[in-house]
């Protein structure tokens, strides 16, 4: 990049790191992923746009600035330079009037998403496709935050008139501020995880309590009215939240029996989706309803951000209810898996959360189909085996690797490969966890910087080793070796997850167990036979073999003389 477009960016880099953008960036990180949780209200909500609105312009304007400088439409190098216009005094500056123009995009956009429902719907559509399912609502009291623009502009001018970036700081500023803004943009909202946990009788309907299982409180914070016990729901009437949240009706248990018929009972299963049924008053039980287990911890790898199948993929409470026409209604409140319904014909079927209707709108939100076999065990494969296999796999190339340049060029390489070593096998300790629980599909950044250590600090040390040591005579084919072994060594990580795709045993949750212990078994064997290997086939440096090659006879094989040849 020449260098009139280096200070071009330049420019637009020094907003984006001015300390007001960094700390509105922050901020809207900390308000929209702690603060709204611990704080709900009016000025949480508030504080997150007018900090988006003092940090989207910048950001806007890096982007803008590096499509223009790609496509060689940003001649300035600093803001010096001016554009004329006819009749027009000095000019504007190129680097002034894009940063206008991101503060104007920035400022109209945020205006008609908040004022009108059609500018909300399409930013809700669009959102949907970059972020997974979102939904933006129009409000027309955050335009109030719209004067944080202003601040965006000093922002700009105090930038504008610093010198260009430090190379340290453009560096700082594109590897580190730049993703974290963007990363404040695109998750600017904690998830909701709808968890059904709580069910109750109030004026003679069925009520369901939701909760959120984002917070791991099993509390609800919503609740919908069952007008004919599901699967349909609407909102409480007016005061209705007030009653609940003061003084809630008693909470329905694990187990009810009709009024009509006292005789005829139902309970749940603890820590299954299972709903056992009495004809005798409790005498005797039958399972009357379950997702058998298997199939509950397949449905456990589809449900984003769900930390533990038995506590939030388990039935929780149950009401039956008796309707006039005859007949026992049963609902069950299943936590992440929303509501099993029973009818009066005696047909139980997985609503979720149903739909959940008013006088303008209609939400349904079915239940989650359970995923079959092949798809599950994949999806795991993915997820956990495919991490595990390149750490275990590196680990094993950067041991037998780094033991043979230790032996070839001296033990400094050790602790440099150590470090790299301890590093990876850190990121394998904080990732066995997550393994264990299955991988399901939403844990967050968390788990995306653990295998990004796990590459990072196993595969690339790992292949600088083997760049060295395969320019390096005579190692080429002792480290084709290593690696080959390295392959093998990550290949038996998901050997349990083939076995199951191809036969369907093991059961779903004893294969996903049995994968980190393959991981560390084979890590446990094979770092020490890399080690042992390069030690066996490479002599120390300085040792009398070391680096020389195998004898081979003198060419020609007959010692030559100066005599001449006799004749008879």
């Amino acid at each position: 990049m020449g260098r009139s477009r280096g200070g071009s960016i330049d420019i637009f880099l020094t907003w984006l790191v001015h300390p007001v953008t960094v700390a509105a960036t922050a901020l809207l990180i900390l308000n929209d992923h702690v603060l709204k949780a611990a704080y709900p209200g009016w000025l949480t909500g508030k504080l997150s746009d007018a900090a988006g609105l003092v940090m989207a312009p910048p950001l806007l304007a890096v982007v803008l600035a590096l499509l223009l400088a790609g496509c060689g439409r940003l001649p300035v190098s600093r803001r010096t330079g001016r554009v004329a216009r006819p009749g027009a005094g000095p000019g504007v500056a190129p680097a002034d009037l894009l940063a206008a123009v991101s503060i104007f995009i920035v400022g109209v956009g945020f205006t008609a998403v908040k004022a009108t429902p059609e500018g909300a719907a399409t930013a809700s559509a669009v959102w949907s496709v970059v972020n997974g399912p979102s939904v933006i609502l129009a409000d027309g009291t955050d335009l109030l935050a719209l004067p944080a623009l202003g601040l965006a502009w000093w922002t700009w001018r105090s930038a504008a008139a610093r010198p260009t970036l430090a190379r340290w700081l453009r560096m700082v500023s594109v590897l580190v501020v730049l993703p974290i803004a963007g990363l404040g943009v695109a998750a600017t909202s904690a998830p909701q995880y709808d968890d059904a946990v709580a069910l109750y009788e109030w004026q003679g309907v069925a009520v369901v309590g939701i909760g959120n299982a984002y917070h791991d409180s099993r509390e609800p914070y919503t609740w919908w009215i069952g007008a004919d016990d599901g699967p349909t729901f609407s909102e409480l009437p007016e005061g209705g939240y007030d009653l609940f949240s003061k003084q809630p009706p008693p909470v329905a248990s694990g187990e009810d029996c009709s009024a009509r018929d006292p005789r005829h009972c139902f309970r749940i299963v603890p820590r299954r989706l299972a709903v056992q049924e009495s004809r005798d008053g409790g005498a005797s039980w039958r399972v009357a309803w379950q997702v058998d287990e298997d199939a509950r911890q397949r449905l456990a790898t589809v449900i984003p951000g769900l930390r533990d199948a038995d506590e939030y993929l388990s039935s929780r409470a149950l009401l039956v209810r008796d309707p006039p026409d005859g007949g026992v209604v049963v609902l069950v409140a299943n936590g992440r898996d929303g509501f099993a319904h029973r009818d009066t014909a005696g047909r139980w079927e997985r609503i979720g959360f149903g739909a959940v209707a008013g006088d303008s709108f209609r939400h349904e939100q079915p239940a989650t189909p359970i995923p079959g076999v092949a798809e599950a065990t994949v999806t795991v494969g993915l997820r956990v085996a495919v991490p595990l296999s390149v750490a275990v796999g590196s680990l094993v190339v950067l041991a037998g690797c780094a033991t043979l340049l230790a032996r070839r060029y001296g033990w400094f390489v050790i602790p440099l490969a150590a470090v790299g070593g301890a590093l990876g096998l850190l990121a394998l300790a904080l990732y066995v966890p997550y393994a264990l629980r299955g991988a399901t599909s939403d844990d967050g950044v968390g788990s995306v910087l653990v295998v990004a250590l796990i590459v990072g600090m196993t595969a690339v040390p790992a292949g600088f080793a083997v760049l060295f040591g395969n320019v390096t005579d005579p190692l080429p084919a002792l480290t084709g070796r290593i690696c080959v072994a390295g392959i093998l060594a990550g290949a038996m990580v998901p050997l349990p997850l083939l076995l199951r795709l191809l036969t369907g045993w093991p059961p779903q949750r004893a294969a996903v167990v049995v994968v980190p212990i393959v991981a560390v078994v084979v890590m446990v064997v094979g770092i020490p036979w890399a080690i042992r290997y390069a030690v066996r086939r490479l002599p120390r440096r300085g040792s009398s073999s070391a680096g020389t090659h195998p004898w081979t006879p003198p060419d020609p094989p007959w010692p030559q003389t100066n005599d001449e040849p006799r004749n008879a």
